[in-house]
């Protein structure tokens, strides 16, 4: 009978020329963790696996990500694997020039794989290569964004970049409690964002504090920020929506208590975080699409540890919603087919509107979260953040990039 109805109300919708079929989020989202356990465990010796980028590709799974090795930052990719039960043995690629907390996506208009990271010769950079899944195969780097981020103290940390029709777009955190965004016309890509960037989001630093990600809602003219926070219980995600990406974007899912993904609206025993990861995307684009009605996330996990942050022992996870929206039909859907190279002879990105912060939520506490890895001007292991009494909205555009900035324990 569910079978039935479903076929006729895709029969109903193609008889009226409507195609696009498409679910919503849930305000409320419920996950699994499937399987509840790792999918992977580090080889070589290495500390952990972390910050994973996926694509899929010629229907395999090829993700990359960030290796820690007694402290020491690394990158890595994984050998392709077609189930998610595979990964466990995948061969893991240590990378000879480190791509730290990457993004890897497929630049239709030209043609070439692209991977964007942090700690590189600026805040930013990126390489680009023919075959993404060869981790020692990618050009030199080159810039991404080369400024600062006004109110961070260890500097631009966790980059994503998103593409609509028209322009190509940079979000990033900054472990102080706002996300910063700016914009370049598509066919000036790939290219340096410049120096300049605006906040878009304001909290406090545990509610907005990294691995942020933004995505294009399949069949719908939506897309989806979510935000890594720190919790009483442990890391987790929140999410915005935006009709625009250059709009603004407003509160989906909340804090801890009722969040987008974190141990609380998870069924997961063995990690306490949610933390740093990708939804899995249903194209390899610069659209970043991603389908609500099957939707995955891979992020990293771990046991209960008192290691210092560098050393703790994180591990890959796969989390499946299971509340989606029902089946819908209709709304409006960017492909990648539709996006054209657009010729243009700007050098300078172009910057975007700042959009005001809606997060509501305010506490009054002070925090101490985790080691100063980001930044090498500072190398205590904890620092301490004064918490706001109420949410607050800035508007600046970000200072250039402190000078010898980067992980204290990172080598080439």
């Amino acid at each position: 009978m569910l079978f039935q109805r479903s076929l006729n109300l895709a029969v109903s919708a193609a008889a009226v020329g409507v195609t696009a079929q498409y679910c919503d989020l849930p305000a409320s989202p419920q996950w699994a963790s499937t399987p509840d356990a790792p999918l992977a465990q580090p080889m070589h010796n290495w500390t952990s696996l972390k910050d994973f980028t996926h694509v899929p590709y010629e229907g395999e799974h090829l993700v990359y990500g960030s290796i820690v090795n007694n402290g020491t930052y690394g990158s890595t990719n994984f050998g392709l694997f077609k189930n998610w039960s595979d990964m466990a043995t995948a061969s893991q690629n240590g990378m000879d020039n480190p791509t730290v907390a990457p993004t890897l996506f497929y630049f239709a208009p030209k043609s070439i794989w692209v991977l964007c990271y942090q700690w590189g010769p600026s805040a930013f950079s990126y390489r680009t290569s023919n075959d993404p899944t060869n981790a020692n195969g990618w050009g030199a780097a080159q810039p991404l964004y080369t400024g600062g981020a006004a109110g961070a103290p260890y500097g631009p940390i966790d980059q994503t970049v998103i593409a609509d029709d028209v322009n190509m777009y940079l979000f990033f955190a900054g472990d102080d409690g706002s996300i910063y965004r700016q914009s370049m016309p598509i066919g000036n890509f790939p290219g340096s964002f410049g120096n300049v960037s605006q906040t878009i989001l304001t909290n406090t630093t545990e509610n907005l504090f990294e691995a942020v990600q933004v995505y294009k809602l399949k069949g719908q003219t939506k897309w989806l920020m979510i935000v890594e926070c720190e919790g009483a219980v442990g890391r987790y995600f929140r999410s915005f929506t935006a009709a625009n990406l250059n709009g603004n974007f407003t509160e989906l899912s909340g804090l801890e208590s009722a969040p987008f993904a974190g141990k609380t609206n998870t069924k997961i025993t063995w990690s306490e975080d949610i933390s740093h990861g990708d939804l899995i995307r249903s194209t390899n684009d610069q659209t970043f699409e991603v389908d609500p009605c099957s939707l995955q996330m891979l992020f990293q996990g771990r046991a209960n540890s008192t290691a210092d942050y560098n050393d703790l022992p994180y591990r890959p996870g796969l989390i499946t919603l299971q509340n989606p929206g029902p089946v819908q039909y209709g709304g409006g859907s960017i492909s990648s087919t539709t996006l054209k190279t657009v010729t243009s002879t700007a050098s300078k990105a172009t910057s975007t509107p700042t959009t005001k912060a809606t997060t509501t939520s305010t506490t009054k506490a002070t925090s101490t979260s985790h080691s100063s890895t980001h930044s090498s001007m500072h190398t205590e292991t904890h620092r301490t953040w004064h918490r706001p009494s109420h949410t607050t909205t800035t508007t600046h555009t970000s200072e250039a990039a402190p000078t010898g900035y980067g992980p204290p324990h990172y080598t080439w």
